[in-house]
């Protein structure tokens, strides 16, 4: 992983846990998190912040297995204090670049 890469994980991560998606994460998911964002997990990946903030959002499983148009109306179709954190934990990615990643 890039320098460049570790420290996106790392504010993703941070992102993710001042998120209000935070205390939806699991023990185990919060001590990953924990780890990505203090930069003890150096095969960790921005990837694992967005994914873990995206599952918890109702209706997310169901999104990402249609179509990109089903995948956009499932965000669009979100409340904008839910859109804020997401967007926040996925600074300068376009909503295809994360439909195409997480699929």
């Amino acid at each position: 992983m890039s320098a460049t890469q570790q420290v996106e994980a790392q504010q993703a991560a941070r992102a993710l846990l001042a998120s209000p998606f935070a205390v939806s994460l699991s023990a185990a998911e919060q001590a990953e998190m924990t780890k990505i964002a203090n930069g003890e997990a150096s095969a960790a990946s921005k990837w694992s912040a967005i994914r873990a903030a995206f599952s918890k959002v109702g209706g997310f499983a169901k999104a990402i297995g249609g179509k990109y148009s089903d995948f956009k109306k499932w965000y669009d179709g979100l409340s904008w204090w839910v859109r804020a954190p997401l967007a926040a934990i996925s600074p300068g990615l376009t909503l295809l670049e994360i439909y195409n990643a997480l699929r």
